[in-house]
């Protein structure tokens, strides 16, 4: 396509944009990627603070979870645990790690059409959009039922596409049955999922379970504590690594920020 679709073109878009609008102002930003057949015009909250300034605004007293771990329960697990503040809604905000994924896939379009392709931790949905628009079979994941929104509608407007979606929590063993009963996937993306310590062994073991043989994992990271160990795990491993180091200022505040991206192929 040579465009975006204007927000009222087809009612999907009018209808998930006044979903959207009823839970925050909005602002549309312009992105340039190399590779992309157009600027991709990504919606987002007008205050990036707007989550999670709602979500210390109903704060819970208490971060217990209690239930089964069954693939079934993966989505109202993935409810319960953001509505008992386990994680923290930093979906809202544009980050330099999906951007730089976005633009690896634009600039590497076969890695994502060789079989299915799954995204842990999809955001605002601009590395899904790079992905459907190089033609990827894209599931998309996430335990904010606002990122996912706000993911179909910025995927659909600008590449007529929209990802097959999960409710779930990866870090759990319900979220990674889940996940799994996607796969097997050819390609595992995910874009600065690796904040606290917690989460580095969940990751890895969901890689091996759902990757097809031959299949890669595209990771974005900007050098946390806890990704660099995820990759000194990962090297010991033996997964074998091709990385690309993306330095520069990025959108929207023109920040500097050194983002490594890493194409694991698991041994």
């Amino acid at each position: 396509m040579s465009d975006t679709l204007p927000t009222d073109s087809i009612p999907a878009l009018a209808s998930l944009r006044q979903r959207m609008r009823q839970v925050y102002a909005l602002r549309d930003l312009d992105l340039s990627f190399p590779g992309a057949s157009h600027p991709y015009r990504i919606a987002l909250p007008a205050n990036p603070d707007a989550p999670l300034d709602a979500f210390v605004a109903h704060a819970p007293t208490s971060a217990g979870v209690a239930g089964e771990h069954t693939a079934t329960d993966a989505a109202a697990q993935a409810r319960a645990m953001v509505a008992a503040g386990v994680h923290m809604p930093y979906w809202g905000l544009l980050w330099p790690s999906g951007l730089a994924l976005a633009e690896a896939l634009l600039l590497q379009p076969d890695a994502a059409r060789r079989g299915r392709v799954l995204e842990l931790g999809c955001g605002l949905g601009v590395t899904a959009a790079a992905a459907l628009e190089v033609g990827a079979d894209l599931w998309a994941a996430d335990c904010f039922a606002e990122a996912l929104l706000f993911t179909r509608y910025n995927t659909l407007r600008n590449t007529a596409r929209a990802p097959r979606t999960l409710l779930v929590d990866w870090r759990t063993e319900a979220g990674r049955a889940a996940c799994a009963q996607a796969g097997p996937v050819a390609l595992l993306l995910a874009a600065d999922v690796l904040y606290e310590q917690e989460n580095l062994e969940p990751l890895l073991a969901l890689a091996p379970c759902i990757l097809a043989r031959g299949g890669q994992f595209w990771l974005a990271e900007p050098g946390r504590r806890v990704s660099l160990a995820f990759v000194a795990a990962a090297h010991a491993a033996g997964w074998r690594d091709d990385t690309t180091i993306y330095e520069r200022a990025w959108p929207p505040d023109g920040d500097m920020a050194r983002v490594a991206v890493h194409r694991f192929t698991l041994g």
